[in-house]
């Protein structure tokens, strides 16, 4: 009778543990999809604003060179309306790179959707971000600067991609 009892103890836990190597995988597709849905929810909420008419026509026109060559750029001499669109536009690129740091948004998705402004916002305005570390925070940009720097560091991003960022 002990052999029996041995037997069915042997199948009880062979059930458990196929019990819990199951409920393992469905957990970590849960938190898979989980995932996804957050990139997904956080690229929409991002895009909107960053796609908006106003938020484009400001990036143009900094892109473009309007407020000075990047050497020259220095927002305190904008407009307010002006101002508040710089600051926004960095912010918005600073928690791009925040959230990709933190990988709560893939690197791929986002140069899927935003593949071209960020590194030629960056360079119009590399040298004043530089001069904000030195005279205001040393914080300044930083996230920015690493997205940027993993656009440079990325495969898929190649020489024509490079060769084509002072095309408007």
């Amino acid at each position: 009778m002990g052999n029996v009892w041995e037997a069915v103890g042997a199948v009880s836990a062979a059930v458990g543990t196929v019990f819990v190597i199951t409920a393992s995988f469905f957990a970590y597709s849960q938190i898979k999809e989980a995932r996804l849905s957050r990139n997904v929810q956080l690229l929409i909420s991002f895009q909107e604003k960053y796609h908006s008419q106003a938020a484009r026509h400001f990036r143009r026109r900094l892109i473009s060179g309007e407020f000075g060559p990047p050497e020259q750029f220095n927002p305190t001499r904008m407009s307010a309306e002006d101002f508040h669109s710089f600051w926004q536009l960095h912010d918005q690129l600073e928690m791009l790179g925040v959230l990709v740091e933190q990988r709560l948004l893939a690197f791929d998705l986002v140069v899927s959707c935003f593949h071209r402004s960020p590194p030629q916002v960056w360079a119009a305005i590399e040298p004043y971000m530089m001069d904000r570390r030195i005279h205001a925070s040393p914080l300044e940009g930083v996230h920015f600067e690493r997205l940027v720097q993993r656009y440079h560091n990325s495969p898929v991003l190649g020489a024509d991609y490079w060769a084509r960022q002072d095309v408007l």
